[in-house]
């Protein structure tokens, strides 16, 4: 009896599959499982639209983050937007989202506050919450022009509130979104920064 019990203790694994310390559900979650903020939720006529950049205008790719604070330093930012991409790489620019060098847009990057092992980035956003108003984050392109922002705004909202993904009437801003609170992980902590230089 003891060799069994042993034997169902060495089946189960080491590290969890998901970011929570509870098995308690609501609906909403189960529908979401496994998507980021409201991955597969917008309709197509509140989705921002894609922009059509000119040739010499930058590109996403190989797009850095900096934020001082946080002591993440020209940190590679990944374009896409499934919950699997952002358990691989720790952080991930939101694919329908904004970029920086576009006005009145709103770059929105999530990031893992644990993350997992194999994750590239762990804790990423582990302590975005000490971000204070005038508290700085530095997005460059691949062509290595840089975007400077100012932290302005942070707001707790529920998973899916995907209004906080959307353009910020008159500023071009950068969102970064991450699980709080630790170990629950059930609502999204977004620190807003504007666009200074």
């Amino acid at each position: 009896m003891a060799s069994l019990a042993v034997l169902c203790l060495l089946s189960l694994p080491i590290w969890p599959e998901r970011e929570a310390a509870s098995v308690e559900l609501r609906t909403q979650e189960v529908r979401n499982t496994g998507a980021l903020l409201g991955e597969g939720t917008r309709n197509p006529e509140t989705t921002p639209a894609a922009a059509s950049a000119p040739p010499e205008s930058p590109t996403p790719k190989n797009m850095t983050l900096t934020v001082p604070k946080l002591g993440l330093k020209d940190v590679a930012v990944p374009t896409g937007f499934r919950q699997a991409e952002l358990d691989r790489e720790g952080l991930l620019r939101m694919k329908e989202s904004g970029l920086p060098w576009e006005e009145g847009s709103n770059t929105f990057i999530a990031g893992h506050a644990l993350g997992f092992p194999s994750t590239r980035v762990p804790r990423a956003f582990h302590d975005l919450g000490t971000l204070a108003p005038g508290d700085e984050i530095f997005l460059k392109s691949a062509d290595g022009r840089r975007y400077a922002f100012e932290v302005y705004d942070h707001m707790t909202v529920e998973p899916d509130d995907t209004w906080v993904t959307y353009p910020v009437e008159g500023k071009t801003v950068v969102s970064l979104q991450t699980c709080t609170p630790i170990p629950t992980f059930e609502n999204r902590l977004i620190v807003r920064g504007e666009l200074v230089s």
